[in-house]
């Protein structure tokens, strides 16, 4: 029982930590607009507030669309092996994601 509530509590440190490091290489580079680090797929769910299965739909509308929307492979997210087709396995933008989510809004 003590292990289960240790492995929980480092979860969430993990997951927070990685979070803070996103919204901190962000911060970093707001300038030059260079991305300096890829994260996974469950980050980029977290940052959005979204669950990681309608990061898998943006990458379908991504492909379906021919790049119109969605997410698009290349400029928001990279495979590490082509043959790959797991998205939990894919390098994710997040500055490109996180610009392009925000550009979406409109403004009345």
């Amino acid at each position: 029982m003590f292990s289960e509530s240790i492995k929980k509590d480092i979860k969430l440190i993990t997951d927070l930590l990685s979070s803070i490091d996103v919204s901190l290489q962000m911060m970093a580079n707001k300038h030059n607009r260079r991305t300096t680090a890829f994260v996974n797929r469950k980050t980029i769910a977290t940052r959005l507030g979204v669950p990681t299965v309608a990061i898998d739909k943006l990458i379908f509308q991504g492909i379906s669309s021919k790049g119109a929307s969605g997410l698009i492979e290349g400029k928001h997210y990279c495979k590490l092996d082509p043959q790959e087709n797991n998205s939990s396995k894919f390098l994710y933008d997040p500055y490109e994601i996180l610009q392009s989510a925000w550009s979406n809004f409109k403004y009345e």
